[in-house]
């Protein structure tokens, strides 16, 4: 671990190379904690090779590392965030997704809770959803405050998914998410579940920062055997606190 190195920002991506995943990554960068102080690493679950090449031209201009791991299998998004905490070098793993636009100051609200909370917390945030209606191009900072005009609270809270930030010895101690959850899962609630078993308790930042999640069609609903699956997994395992196997995120 990097003891300079506060933050590694981990994003879960397949097949990912379009403006969403730009503004996610142009709004790390336009944070006001300093550069030097936190990481980005994309986790590529088995892009295509068009995509991929793609996705590393991408990272090279956002100053992001990308993480590979070469796969057909279905998309997996707890295994993919394992990886990238595998190789997380921050003291702090915070945990995203690749369609979120965030405030400057988000970085910088995340790490001051955990300070402020003696780093017993999982630092979670209320997400906003931006309308169909906002163009899919790209946004610079002086267009974040109308941006988050036109978004509105999303009514179900959830697991708080597009951000969940704790030590990174937590996620290390857990074995990090649970990989049996496939396709798009319980992920997020199982790990808000399985932190409190731990001790750590839940910090909510949205009256601090905010965090806007882009419009874009869903493929949740296309499986519907793998969302029973994953529901029946949750409330049978989400009190066990570690999960996985030794070899979780495909290391030892």
């Amino acid at each position: 671990m990097n003891d300079s190195l506060l933050i590694s920002a981990i994003i879960p991506v397949r097949n990912r190379s379009n403006p969403r995943l730009e503004n996610c990554l142009r709004s790390l960068r336009w944070q006001d904690l300093p550069s030097e102080r936190y990481e980005i690493l994309l986790s590529d679950f088995g892009s295509e090779p068009q995509e991929a090449q793609n996705l590393k031209e991408m990272a090279a201009s956002y100053g992001a590392q990308i993480i590979r791991w070469d796969t057909d299998e279905i998309w997996n998004r707890s295994r993919a965030l394992n990886h990238g905490i595998r190789e997380a070098s921050g003291r702090y793993v915070f945990c995203t997704d690749a369609d979120m636009i965030f405030e400057p100051n988000f970085l910088s609200t995340l790490l001051s809770t955990q300070q402020e909370k003696d780093e017993e917390t999982l630092v979670v945030c209320r997400c906003r959803d931006l309308p169909q209606s906002v163009p899919e191009k790209l946004w610079d900072i002086e267009e974040y405050p109308d941006l988050l005009g036109e978004a509105a609270f999303r009514k179900n809270w959830g697991g708080t998914g597009a951000c969940q930030m704790a030590l990174q010895t937590f996620f290390e101690e857990v074995r990090g998410y649970d990989e049996g959850y496939k396709f798009w899962g319980m992920e997020d609630n199982d790990m808000k579940f399985r932190a409190a078993r731990y001790g750590l308790k839940l910090a909510w930042i949205h009256e601090k920062s905010s965090m806007l999640h882009q419009w874009h069609s869903s493929d949740r609903g296309k499986k519907p055997l793998s969302k029973l699956l994953n529901d029946l997994r949750f409330h049978v395992s989400r009190y066990r606190i570690k999960k996985n196997r030794k070899t979780w995120g495909g290391l030892p």
